[in-house]
């Protein structure tokens, strides 16, 4: 305990006390008539008989006196004690995962991949809501943005999806070819091109969606029609000398019996054919019951070398490829350019048909 006095005759106090066998410790004469000290709890009903005459302020020693307090409340101080580790404990758990912003995705479906990384609820999760977002935007593609926040024991989750293009649902106006955009007129959707544009055949011209004045996407079926330059590339090539494989007559007949469309018996092939191609005709045998026969041919087959004329046979192999060029493309407005190159490269004519072609590109 400390005391702090105020009073006459203070040396004598101190004498008087020395005298007694009082102890003191941490004497502070402040003036001749101030003075501060301390006692243990043994002396301090002794000080107390002899400053009576004084103006006396107790200050308690909190820091030697809580052992005591401690001794006497044991059961309180283990109980604040392992009370606060526990929610200590429990605070750092993960109690609830709440997921926002779903439309095509399913909650649960989040829930199950969070829980396949290591994150569910019932468990200490160290991973950050950085860590959280990656998972997520590795896990779908479907997902646009995502967001995730900490309360305590609660992680939450706001995310926004993608526009969807599932089959059976709005789609979007993809280009059918290869070309430069020239003219370009949306009824609905929202345009993905410009002209002098060079798009791939498969990119998006026209989105599924139309955007409101608030921003937000309003899927829609698109109708537009976009003109282009089309470009239509073609080849084909003739090898000076071919080898090609042809029957040699030879062949091998295998039956396969089902009734009720069960095998009964197959037979065991004893193809020795190096080059064979195969062939099965199916017969049916009752008229009363589904009772059936299936016969497979093997015929041998034998590679022959073939000598091409190449200068003779080149206008033939033109035609073919312009045929087929033409052919990728059925209907158009107007034919730009037509150019038509061949070369004889290691004894191979190579011949190339490119087409510009004005038209509707979707």
């Amino acid at each position: 305990m400390k005391f702090d006095l105020t009073g006459y005759d203070v040396d004598n106090l101190l004498k008087t006390l020395y005298i007694k066998r009082v102890n003191l410790y941490n004497v502070n004469i402040l003036e001749h008539n101030h003075i501060t000290f301390e006692t243990d709890d043994k002396n301090e009903h002794k000080v107390k008989r002899y400053i009576k005459n004084f103006k006396a302020k107790k200050i308690p020693n909190f820091i030697k006196r809580l052992p005591k307090f401690v001794l006497a409340n044991l059961g309180l101080v283990l109980g604040v004690f392992f009370g606060s580790l526990f929610f200590i404990f429990a605070s750092s758990f993960t109690w609830k995962i709440s997921v926002f912003g779903t439309k095509e995705l399913k909650t649960a479906d989040i829930i199950e991949v969070l829980k396949h990384n290591g994150i569910k609820t019932g468990k200490i999760n160290l991973q950050s809501s950085e860590e959280i977002e990656t998972i997520l935007l590795n896990n779908y593609d479907r997902i646009a943005q995502v967001s995730v926040i900490r309360e305590g024991t609660h992680i939450i989750i706001n995310l926004s999806e993608k526009l969807v293009y599932a089959e059976g649902k709005f789609e979007p106006i993809k280009a059918k070819y290869s070309g430069i955009i020239t003219k370009i007129n949306v009824v609905t959707g929202t345009v993905n091109c410009k002209v002098g544009d060079y798009v791939n055949a498969g990119d998006m011209l026209v989105l599924p969606f139309n955007v409101n004045a608030d921003g937000e996407q309003i899927a829609v079926n698109p109708l537009a029609e976009i003109e282009a330059k089309i470009f239509i590339v073609n080849s084909n090539k003739l090898q000076q000398e071919e080898v090609i494989l042809k029957r040699t007559g030879k062949k091998q007949v295998v039956y396969q019996y089902k009734l009720f469309n069960l095998n009964l018996y197959k037979g065991k092939a004893k193809n020795k054919f190096t080059y064979f191609e195969t062939q099965t005709r199916a017969e049916q045998i009752s008229t009363l019951i589904p009772y059936s026969r299936y016969a497979t041919t093997y015929y041998e087959l034998a590679p022959t070398t073939i000598t091409h004329n190449l200068e003779t046979e080149k206008a033939e192999l033109i035609e073919k490829t312009k045929a087929q060029a033409y052919a990728m493309l059925p209907q158009y407005d107007e034919l730009i350019d037509e150019q038509i190159k061949t070369e004889i490269v290691n004894n191979t004519l190579f011949v190339f048909a490119n087409l510009t072609i004005l038209g509707n590109i979707n």
